[in-house]
């Protein structure tokens, strides 16, 4: 198989990516599995060229975990928009949503990435405990290149529930939680699908008003809900 002709005057090795960007060699491959890189242009099934836009974007991914906490997933969201070449300021505002979306609820002080087994020690519940919850989905890890870990809002919810059962509730009472919390999941997917990926593609609608919006009628709904269910109930 003839190699492709390519000029690599400005392209770089993964080497001179691994000492630009900070990142090791796994990480740099788990990024481009993930699609949060620019793909290299292979020249052999071992050797690739790197354009120096992918230092830019890992050093991206490196702050945006680091400094603004956000998990891969939604980093994704972002680098996807940058590679679709979407309108500097419409990436600068999802940046900035995502920001607020992912800042910390309730949790200063809370340790921002831990394994499980500092998740017990910060929670003060059982291992067997956490792993119940997680399979509950009460608990939910990022899948990292160092394997699973927890951020402030498990350690938090560890914390509540944690006191929880010490009240008397239960691990099978909290699991109608697992409900609520699939039901989120199927609602963030319509948002993102049928909402918010169109208005980012058009670029012409506030994302963060949208979204805003969408929160109030949820929590104006869940007030209804509680209302008359509270009401049936003592009539």
């Amino acid at each position: 198989m003839r190699k492709p002709d390519i000029n690599k005057k400005n392209l770089m090795r993964i080497n001179e990516v691994v000492k630009a960007s900070g990142v090791s060699i796994q990480t740099i491959h788990y990024y481009l599995r993930e699609g949060l890189l620019t793909p290299p242009v292979k020249t052999a099934r071992n050797m690739a060229y790197y354009e120096p836009v992918c230092v830019e974007e890992i050093r991206l991914i490196k702050e945006l975990q680091v400094k603004k906490f956000l998990p891969l997933s939604v980093i994704k969201l972002v680098m996807k928009a940058k590679h679709e070449g979407q309108d500097v300021d419409h990436v600068a505002e999802m940046r900035s949503f995502l920001d607020e979306l992912f800042h910390p609820l309730e949790t200063e002080g809370e340790p921002k990435s831990v394994s499980l087994t500092e998740l017990a020690a910060a929670t003060g519940l059982p291992v067997k405990t956490l792993k119940s919850l997680e399979k509950l989905y009460l608990l939910l890890p990022d899948d990292t290149p160092q394997g699973k870990r927890y951020d402030s809002v498990d350690v938090r919810v560890g914390q509540i529930v944690k006191r929880l059962l010490y009240l008397g509730l239960t691990l099978p009472v909290l699991g109608v939680y697992s409900r609520y919390v699939e039901a989120l999941r199927s609602e963030s997917k319509v948002v993102h699908d049928q909402v918010l990926h169109p208005l980012a593609s058009e670029g012409k609608v506030s994302i963060a008003e949208v979204v805003g919006l969408l929160n109030s009628l949820k929590s104006h709904l869940a007030a209804k809900v509680y209302r008359q269910t509270a009401l049936e109930l003592h009539r």
